[in-house]
C-alpha cells in the first residue's frame, strides 16, 4: 500500500513524546558532527602523509644529484684547486642537468668557493649552517628524514642537502656540496590534490606558497601574528597543532599548523571553511527543527519513529552525494520506499546518469568550448561570435590516403590515434586547447600570454615526437605544421539545432593554407608574425619563400622554424 511522506508524518506522530525527540534530535546531531569531524581529521593527516612522502622524494632526488656531483673526479680535482674561478665552471656543467634552484660549494673551512647565480658570496662562511657544519665533520645525510632541512636566503626558503666531498681516495675532506629547491605553489597544490584542504606556507609570518585561488593568502598573515607563540613552540619542537577553529577575514575555517621542516621559522596551513563541511548537517538541523516545532503542537511522543523514518533514507542520500562531490559517479541507490523519499532517490539515480553522460560527451569538445559552456550555463546558447586574438595551429599527415587503401582499418585506425594522441598531449602541455580534429588533421587553439610562442613550441614538439614514434613516421609519409597568429571571430556558429564552438576568419583560412604547402618536417609561420612578436630572438628561424597563396592577394612571407 502507498502512502504520502503527509500520512506517514500524522501516523507516526501520534505516537511522538518530547522526551524522545530531544534523544534523537541529539542523537542524529552527534553521529553527523562525528562523522563529518571524523572525516576533517583523516584529510588533515592524510595531508600531513602526503607531505612527508613529497618531501621525502625531494630529498632522495636531491641527496642523489649531490652525491653524483661529489664523487665526479673532474669535480673533486677542481674543489682541491681551493680556486673559485675553477670551481664556478665545474658547477656550471651540473647545473642544467640535476635542476636545482640551489647550487653551493665551500672548502673545508666552510668558506664558499662558489654559489651558483652569487659570485659576490666567494668567501663567505656558512658554518653556522648546521648541516654544512655535520658535512664538515664527516657526517653523511641520512638515508631517510622526518622533516626536511631548511634554509631561508633573501626571504626565499629552499629544501636543501649537504654533503662532504673527499679526494678520490676518501684520504681526506675537502669540501662541501650543498643543492636545493624552492618551496613554491605547486608545492602546496600538489599536497591538496587528494584532499578537500587548501593550503598556506609561510617563512616567518610572510606567505611563500598556497593552493587556494578564492581566499587571499595575505588574510592568513594576521592570523600567524596572532599565533606567533604557537608557530615558535611547533617549529622549535617540530610537533604539529591539534585541529582548531579559527575565522580568516570574514570565514571560519578548521586549520591544523605544521613546521615545514628544522633550520628555519617555516610552517604551513592547512584548512578548509567550516562552512563548506558542516553545510549538509546546518540544513538537515533546520529541517529538524522545524519538524520538532510542528511536533510541539501535535504530538510528542513518537518523535523516534519520525527519526528512523527519515534518517535511513535521508543518511543514504547524504552519503551517496558526499561521494559525487568527490567525483565517484559509480553511485546508485535502491530505493526502498515509493513515497516522496522514494520518488527522489529514483531521481538521483537518473541525475548520476545524466552526469555520466554528460561527462562523457566533455571529451568530443575542446577545452574552450567547455569554458564557454560553463560560463554561460544560465544562459540560453545563441549563435554569434566576438573577435579575439589568438594563436592557431593546423597539421596534417601526409600520406594517409594512400595508406587507408593499401592498409587495414583496425592498423590504420590504431596507429593514425596513436599519433593524433602524441599530438593532443603536445597541445595540453603548451595550454592549448583542441578545437577539433578533421580526419587526420588537427586544429589547436591558443590564447593569452605568449600565445604564438606556445603554438611553436607545441608544433616544435609534434615535430619531434612524430620522428621519434618509428612505427608512425615510417607508416606515413610525413608531418606538415602551419602556424598563424592574429584576429579571429570566435563563437557559435551553425544552427539552433546543431552549433559548432569555433573560430573563423582570414587567420584561420591563411594557417591552413599555411600547412597545405608545408612540406614533410616543416613548421611555418608567416614571417610578419614572428618578427612582431619578437619570435626570431626565441627560435632559431629562416625565411623559406613567398609564395601566392589561395585567397590572398599579396604574396605572403614565409618563415620555417627549425628545431633539432
Amino acid at each position: 500500500m502507498k502512502f504520502k511522506i503527509s500520512t506517514k508524518l500524522i501516523a507516526l506522530l501520534l505516537g511522538l513524546t518530547l522526551a524522545v525527540l530531544v534523544v534523537v534530535i541529539t542523537a542524529i546531531n552527534n553521529v553527523f558532527s562525528r562523522t563529518i569531524n571524523e572525516n576533517v581529521v583523516l584529510d588533515f593527516a592524510q595531508l600531513r602523509g602526503f607531505f612527508k612522502v613529497q618531501q621525502n622524494l625531494q630529498y632522495d632526488r636531491l641527496a642523489e644529484s649531490a652525491y653524483l656531483i661529489s664523487v665526479n673526479s673532474n669535480f673533486i680535482a677542481n674543489v682541491s684547486l681551493n680556486d673559485p674561478a675553477t670551481v664556478e665552471y665545474a658547477i656550471s656543467e651540473f647545473y642544467d642537468l640535476i635542476k636545482s634552484d640551489l647550487f653551493i660549494v665551500t672548502n673545508d673551512e666552510g668558506k664558499v668557493l662558489s654559489w651558483y647565480g652569487r659570485p659576490d658570496s666567494t668567501g663567505i662562511d656558512l658554518t653556522r649552517r648546521e648541516n654544512i657544519s655535520m658535512a664538515l665533520d664527516g657526517e653523511e645525510p641520512p638515508i631517510e628524514i622526518q622533516w626536511p632541512e631548511l634554509w631561508a636566503v633573501n626571504d626565499v626558503l629552499y629544501q636543501v642537502v649537504t654533503i662532504p666531498v673527499y679526494t678520490n681516495n676518501y684520504s681526506y675532506l675537502i669540501g662541501t656540496i650543498t643543492i636545493g629547491n624552492i618551496f613554491k605553489d605547486t608545492e602546496a597544490q600538489s599536497l591538496k590534490e587528494n584532499t578537500s584542504l587548501e593550503v598556506v606556507m609561510f617563512l616567518n609570518d610572510k606567505t611563500i606558497a598556497y593552493s587556494d585561488s578564492v581566499m587571499s593568502p595575505s588574510l592568513f598573515e594576521q592570523e600567524a601574528l596572532n599565533r606567533s607563540s604557537l608557530i615558535d613552540s611547533l617549529t622549535e619542537n617540530l610537533t604539529v597543532s591539534e585541529p582548531f577553529r579559527t575565522t580568516i577575514g570574514d570565514t571560519e575555517v578548521l586549520t591544523f599548523l605544521s613546521p615545514l621542516g628544522h633550520g628555519e621559522r617555516a610552517y604551513y596551513y592547512a584548512y578548509v571553511p567550516a562552512a563548506k563541511q558542516f553545510e549538509i548537517l546546518t540544513e538537515l538541523q533546520k529541517n529538524i527543527l522545524f519538524i520538532a516545532l510542528i511536533s510541539i503542537f501535535v504530538v510528542i511522543p513518537f518523535a523516534i519513529l519520525l527519526a528512523r523514518a527519515f534518517s535511513g533514507p535521508i543518511k543514504s542520500l547524504t552519503d551517496a552525494m558526499l561521494k559525487v562531490r568527490e567525483g565517484d559517479l559509480n553511485v546508485s541507490l535502491k530505493p526502498k520506499t515509493n513515497d516522496e523519499i522514494g520518488i527522489l532517490t529514483k531521481t538521483f539515480n537518473e541525475m548520476i546518469i545524466g552526469l555520466r553522460e554528460r561527462f562523457a560527451l566533455s571529451k568530443y569538445v575542446g577545452d574552450h568550448t567547455l569554458d564557454m559552456i560553463m560560463k554561460t550555463s544560465d544562459q540560453e546558447l545563441d549563435l554569434g561570435g566576438a573577435r579575439k586574438e589568438l594563436a592557431i595551429l593546423f597539421t596534417d599527415i601526409r600520406g594517409s590516403t594512400k595508406k587507408i587503401a593499401t592498409s587495414g582499418p583496425e592498423t590504420f585506425i590504431s596507429i593514425l590515434n596513436r599519433t593524433l594522441s602524441s599530438q593532443a598531449d603536445a597541445v595540453i602541455s603548451q595550454e592549448g586547447s583542441i578545437d577539433k580534429f578533421v580526419g587526420d588533421s588537427l586544429i589547436a587553439l591558443f590564447s593569452g600570454e605568449n600565445a604564438l610562442e606556445r603554438a611553436i613550441r607545441c608544433g616544435i614538439r609534434i615535430q619531434q615526437d612524430y620522428l621519434k614514434d618509428e612505427e608512425v613516421s615510417t607508416f606515413f609519409d610525413g608531418l606538415g605544421i602551419g602556424i598563424n597568429y592574429g584576429p579571429m571571430v570566435l563563437g557559435n556558429m551553425g544552427a539552433k539545432e546543431r552549433m559548432d564552438y569555433t573560430v573563423i576568419g582570414p587567420e584561420v583560412n591563411l594557417c591552413a593554407r599555411l600547412c597545405s604547402v608545408a612540406e614533410t618536417g616543416q613548421v611555418i609561420v608567416p614571417k610578419k608574425r614572428i618578427e612582431e612578436n619578437g619570435l626570431d630572438k626565441v627560435f632559431k628561424v629562416h625565411t623559406v619563400s613567398s609564395k601566392n597563396l589561395k585567397g590572398f592577394d599579396n604574396e605572403i612571407e614565409i618563415m620555417e622554424v627549425l628545431y633539432e
